[in-house]
Order: structure tokens, then sequence, then C-alpha cells
């Protein structure tokens, strides 16, 4: 090497550490964000209750972490990784959060749970924090960690075996390639970027292995272990990645057909990685999940597949570069058996019906998990939408790799040509998945960087390393525009449109788990929030967009198309349903016909949602007033909250709903509910609940005139048989009309039967009414233990006012 190319080589070595810096402070500005905007408004209690035998490490088994664009994904990691730690398992099979009652079988892969966990226990231990809240924790830095841990071991790996200009390379596009360094962000766990860490592993190990020299054989085993490792985190990933690598084995073999090398040892890298997969399989699964044919996951026809595949790349390799061809016994044999264990994996495929491998993840048609990342059925039609927006610069620019590639290929020596054509086949499988799949160019950025290694892999000039670094800076500018963090943490942050919305699930979460006094209550809403109620209040959900929850995606579209309230009741009872949630700002109960169901139904309405919103109640429901939290931005939206219960009589369940839209605010439907209640001048309950209507729309002499109806009642005994409920409402309207005597004898008895059901059942407003007049007169709850609940349920401003 001359003095120039050295002073070359060295000079590269400041890019690594400058790309490290890069990752460090984007990563610290991101962490920042999260924990940010997660200290905002949006939780039942102003201080945290931590509490160390909890699950989550929180009272109530609540969680706290907004987890950036509300990655159901991510979510649901985090409530695996917990369960696993405490539940005392390994691996986790079954959750019970999705398609309540009976929950579902998990089959996402175990590798980055543990990776999850073992962040956290070095967080609990370095902190002694609950070990569910460190969980929660290790949320924000597992995949930054990992990311730089990938950085680093790449560079060194890379620099050791090609040189700086490789590593220098490698290190620029790890930290700036985009969508591919958009994988590890702080908050969102995901096994997206531990998918991508093992295929450029899997390939960088190869290429490490091309020299040929004494340990080709040792480099082609460890690039087996860790591609078969791939297959068990992502076999939607990592079993094209392994066809690419066969087709540029294919390629190399034409390539350097008359280099009178001997060839890579094939059946060392296949059997490694084949045994690896089995190996994942049985760690994963075995005793009691073995058996499955579903190839969506990690099974052990990938495995025997990858052998039968080495087999015969072997062989065809051994062909093409014209070798003297070896007889050995029992050769037809061993083809026959590869070929039978290649076929395994279409058979399944054909023989289940199912996509295999080749069925799309959750995040498929996303580009990258930023804020505002795009979304589009495939690249074309993103282009076709989007234009030639920077994001698309920063994407396809990696596809001049490939033209560059081509030019190399004639000109490098015999060995570099073959690395090159090594890499374009990965290169070339990643890019056609990439054209169905947006979620594929992260994979395709670590084709682009093997690529990079091959092409730099020999002697670079000064003049070709200028080419490399002007096409680096280039990508390098077009990624970091895209990761740049956006906003500025502190204080005075503003959340985007959906982490507002989160920060109301995260309320509305605990706020139903405070008021039912109970975990895991059942509740139904669209399925994007569902995921979110299920994460922060631990409570049940039925429908979710997780790709095991089909059954429970399924019931819950069977109840928002059923055609009539009795149907729709069997369907919530059956699953036990405590609570009926419908948001203002998700459109599922309106285009889940169009979306999901049979294009003859596709403009069904939901009848329950369309009713519920015209409050068109059944006997069976009440609607539970729900005070959003002020401030956050989520100023303008409103969510609507239904109880099931057992049938209610007419009078008090027209009388609720009448009480129900006065607290929240709509005097004018509450007007509308009076003439109903006007067909029960009997009953106490119904008088008290009119007397409130009235008093709202500012007509005293309607109100006085309900009250007066009322004495008259009293008089007669009329409060005898009155509900708990009722009888609260009706000492609050004797109060405000003035009539003192009658609203002490009428709240002495309600403080007397007080139980914690009932302090619960109330609403925020008649609770607040309530404990105000027994502060008036001087009554007091004799249980401790409700003494200290029922003022705890209310918000902070109207605690202080007591």
């Amino acid at each position: 090497m001359s003095s120039s190319a050295r002073n070359l080589q060295r000079a590269w070595v400041i890019v690594p550490a400058c790309a490290l810096g890069f990752l460090i402070w984007s990563d610290h500005a991101r962490v920042g964000r999260v924990e940010a905007v997660s200290a905002l408004q949006g939780r039942a209690r102003e201080v945290d209750v931590i509490e160390a035998a909890s699950p989550t490490g929180y009272a109530d088994s609540q969680r706290e972490l907004i987890v950036p664009e509300a990655s159901e994904s991510s979510q649901g990691w985090i409530e695996q990784t917990q369960q696993m730690i405490a539940q005392g398992e390994l691996r986790v099979r079954h959750v019970d959060t999705d398609n309540a009652p009976a929950g579902h079988d998990v089959n996402a892969a175990s590798p980055y749970r543990w990776w999850l966990g073992l962040v956290a226990w070095v967080h609990h231990e370095g902190t002694g924090s609950p070990i569910g809240l460190s969980v929660e924790r290790a949320a924000l830095y597992a995949d930054p960690v990992m990311h730089v841990l990938l950085l680093v071991c790449a560079v060194v790996l890379v620099g050791w075996r090609f040189g700086g200009v490789a590593a220098a390379l490698v290190s620029v596009g790890l930290a700036a390639l985009f969508p591919l360094a958009s994988g590890f962000l702080p908050g969102m766990p995901d096994p997206r970027g531990l998918s991508d860490a093992c295929a450029l592993g899997s390939l960088l190990l190869l290429l490490a292995g091309m020299g040929f020299g004494a340990r080709t054989a040792l480099w082609f085993m460890l690039a087996g272990i860790v591609g078969g490792l791939g297959v068990w985190v992502s076999v939607g990933v990592q079993v094209p990645v392994t066809v690419g690598i066969m087709l540029g084995a294919l390629a190399m073999a034409w390539a350097g057909r008359r280099d009178g090398r001997m060839p890579a040892p094939w059946r060392t890298w296949a059997i490694s990685g084949g045994v690896t997969v089995l190996v994942g399989y049985l760690a994963e699964y075995s005793p009691g999940y073995m058996g499955s044919l579903r190839l969506e996951s990690v099974h052990p026809a990938y495995g025997l597949a990858w052998i039968g595949a080495g087999e015969l790349l072997a062989r065809a390799v051994s062909r093409i570069r014209r070798e003297p061809p070896v007889r050995r016994p029992l050769d037809g044999l061993v083809i026959a058996l590869a070929v039978a264990a290649v076929a395994t994996v279409p058979a399944i495929l054909w023989g289940t019906h199912s996509w295999g491998f080749l069925a799309q993840g959750p995040s498929w048609a996303r580009l990258s998990p930023l804020p505002g990342g795009a979304e589009a059925a495939g690249t074309g039609a993103w282009l076709m939408r989007d234009g030639a927006s920077i994001a698309a610069w920063a994407t396809l620019l990696p596809i001049a790799a490939l033209v560059l590639a081509a030019l190399l290929i004639r000109s490098q020596a015999p060995l570099d040509r073959a690395l090159l054509a090594f890499a374009l086949g990965p290169f070339l499988v990643a890019l056609g998945f990439a054209l169905w799949e947006l979620s594929w160019w992260s994979v395709v950025d670590c084709a682009v960087l093997a690529l990079a290694v091959a092409a730099t892999a020999g002697e670079v000039s000064p003049r070709g390393a200028g080419a490399w670094a002007a096409a680096a800076a280039l990508a390098a500018a077009l990624g970091v525009a895209q990761l740049l963090p956006r906003g500025d943490p502190g204080a005075a942050v503003a959340p985007s449109p959906r982490e507002s919305e989160e920060l109301v699930e995260r309320h509305l979460a605990h706020w139903l788990t405070r008021r039912s006094g109970q975990e895991g209550i059942v509740v139904y809403a669209p399925p994007a929030e569902t995921a979110g109620l299920c994460f922060f209040g631990s409570l049940r959900g039925i429908g979710s967009f997780d790709p095991d929850n089909a059954a429970g995606f399924g019931a819950a579209l069977n109840i928002a198309a059923a055609p009539t309230m009795e149907e729709a009741q069997g369907d919530l009872q059956a699953r036990g349903i405590r609570y009926l949630v419908i948001p203002s700002w998700d459109p599922f109960f309106d285009t889940f016909a169009q979306r999901y169901l049979d294009k003859r139904f596709a403009g069904r309405r939901s009848f329950l949602a369309d009713e519920l919103r015209r409050f068109n109640l059944p006997a069976w429901l009440r609607p539970v007033p729900y005070q959003m939290p002020v401030g956050g931005g989520f100023e303008g939206q409103s969510v609507l909250v239904f109880e099931v219960v057992d049938e209610q009589a007419p009078a008090a369940a027209a009388g609720r709903l009448a009480e129900y839209l006065v607290e929240t605010g709509n005097p004018e439907r509450a007007a509308a509910v009076a003439a109903t209640l006007r067909r029960f001048p009997g009953d106490v309950g119904a008088l008290a609940a009119l007397a409130q209507v009235q008093d709202a729309a500012g007509d005293a002499a309607a109100s006085a005139a309900a009250v007066d109806s009322i004495l008259v009642r009293l008089r007669n005994g009329g409060d005898h048989f009155l509900p708990w409920d009722r009888r609260v409402s009706l000492a609050i309207v004797l109060a405000r009309a003035g009539k003192i005597d009658l609203a002490r004898e009428q709240a002495t008895k309600c403080f007397s039967e007080l139980t914690e059901p009932r302090v619960r059942s109330l609403s925020t407003g008649s609770l607040y009414a309530l404990l105000v007049l027994g502060h008036t007169f001087g009554i007091g709850i004799s249980d401790p233990d409700l003494r200290e609940l029922a003022p705890g349920l209310l918000p902070a401003d109207l605690r202080g006012r007591i």
C-alpha cells in the first residue's frame, strides 16, 4: 500500500467517531422528547404511585410511557416483557389482554423480548427501581444501545478485514442512511432493528470470510449462525435475504470461475444456519407448542430447506466453476433428499393456503417508524402520491449503488469482482421486495452497505475514495434531513395530534381502572384505542390490530356490524364487556365495513355506534360522564363512555341519562330527555333529574315546580324504594333548592348506605356534590378506607375545593 493510500485510510478513522457522536446526540434528544411528552397531563393521579409488587411497577398495574406514534407493536413488546418477568417465564406464548376472555397465543419470537428484559435488568440493578418500571425505562434505551453496538461491531469488523474506507462507509450508513437508521428509535421497542442487524451481520461475515484464508469455514459458520438467528427473529426478512445470498453465491461462482481459488464453504454456512434455526425453534416452542404448520414464524421446515439448499448450492457452484466431478456413493439419494428438504416450505405453504414468510407484517406499508413516516401499498403508490420528496430521494439514492457496482465490476481484480457479484444478489432481492413493501427499504440499505464494502475491499485510490466520500456525504445529508429530532424537549413541549390522543387514552385508562376498582376489566373500543387502553390501564380488550389476534378482531367487527341491539347485547355479554368507549377522533365505526368487510357490505354503518352517539340507549347501558384532562392539545375532542349494567327501570335510566347530559355540557339533548322524564310524575328520582335539567337550562320556574312535586311525593314516602344513586341526586337537588333539612336527611341516608361499589359508581360531579354536602352538614364517612377512597377519585382541582 502506498504512503498516500495509508494516509487516506487513517483520515477515514474520524468518520466513525462522528457517526457515533450523531447517534448519541440524536437519541438523547429523542429520549428527552419522549420523557417530556410522558410528563404532560393525562394521569389519573397527580403523582405516580410506585408499587414494587405490581407487574408494571406502578399501582393499579398502570403504565405511563407515551410511546411515539402510539405504536401498538411497541406497547405489546413492553407488556409481554413485563409479563415474562412477572410470571417468571422465559417465553411468552399466551396473553389475555386481547380477545377477552380467552386471550390468544403469541407467535412473536423471544430474542428481542430477552434483549429488552436484559436492558431492564441492568436498569433495575443500577437504580433499584421495580423491575416492571425498569422495563418501561428500558424501552427508551434498548434499541439505541443496540444501534450503537451494531455500529461499533460493524466498524471494527469491516475496518479489520477491509480497511478504513469501507469502515467509514458502513459507519455513515448505519448512522444516517434512511430509513435503516430510523429502525432503532428510543421509546419504540421493536424487533425491526434486530432483524436488520442480523441481515447485515450475515452479509458482512460472509464478505469477511471470502478472502479464502485458513479461517474461511469459521467465518461462514458464524455467518450461518447470525443468519439463523435472523430467521428466528423474523422469517419475513431473513428468508428472502438468505435466498439473495444464494443467488449472490451463484453470481460469485460465475464471476470467479477462472481464478483457481477454492470454492466458498457453502455447506458449512447452510448447515450452521439450518441447525441454528432448528435450535431456535426448539427454544421457542418446545415442548408444548410444537407441531404447528405456521410458517409465519421460525419453523423446522426453514432449517431443513436451508441445509438442503446449501447442498444443492455447493454442487451448483462446483459445476459453474467447471471443477472435475467427484463421484460419491449415494449421490443420487443426497440430491433427492436435498430437493425434498427445499420443497418442504412451498409444500406446506400450498397445503395450508398461507403466505408464510411472504405474509405482510403489521408495519409492511410504513417506510419508517418516524413521526409522519410515509405509508402506502407499495413504492409505486408512494411515489405517485408524494412525488420527488426529500424522503423519496433519501430512500431511492441507494439504487445508485447498483449502477456504481455495475461500472466497477469489470475493472476490479478477480477477487474484488467476485465479491461485488456476490453482494449484488441480496441487493437485488431486497430491492424487489422493497418495490412491493415499503418496510423493506431498510433491508435494501443493509444490502447497500454490504455492496459498498465489497466495492472498497481492495486498495482504494484517492480518486475512488473521493467519489465514495461524495456519495456518502450526499446520502448522509438526505438521511440526516429525515432523521433530525423534531421539536425541543422541555416543559413547553407541544404534543402532536397523535400524542394528544395518546395522552387522553392514558388518562381514560387510568380513570376507568380507578373507577371500577378492578384490574383487567374488559372494554370495547376501536382497535387502535383498545391497544392503548390495555397498555396504559392493564385493561382487557376484544379487537386489536395484533396479527395474532385474528379471532378478537373478527369479534370486534361482528359487534360493530350487529344489526340490532339485542344481537349486540348478546355479543357484549358473552365477552364480559364492562365498558364501551367511542372516541371522537377514530373513524373505525364509520369505515370498518368498507375496509374490512365483504364488498357486499361495504356501505354498512355501525348500528350500535350510531345509536350510542344519538344516545338512543337500551336499558342495559348506562352513560358514564368522563372529563378529559385540561390542556395537552386535546381540546375539541371527546370520548363517549357507556357501562354495561343490569336492566334499569325506565325512570332511573332516563334520569341517569339526563344528568349525564347536564354534567357533560349538553343541555339541548338533556332538554329532549326531559319529555321522557315527565312521563314519570310519581317517581322522585325522575323529578330530581328533571329539576337538574331545568336548572341547567336556566328555567328557574320549571325547576321550582319540579322541586315542589318532589316535596309532595316525599310527604307520602315517595323515596322509600329509591335507588341509592337517585337518592344522591335527590339530596343534591334539595340542597340547591334551599330545602336544607330535607337535604340533610337524604344525605345522611346516602352516607349511612355508602359502600365501595356505590362510591365508584357515581359520576365525578355527583361524587363531588355528595362530599360537599357531607362537609357542609358535618356528616363523615365512618369507614377509613372509603374515607380515603372517595376524595381520591376526584380530580385535584375538585378535591381541593372540599
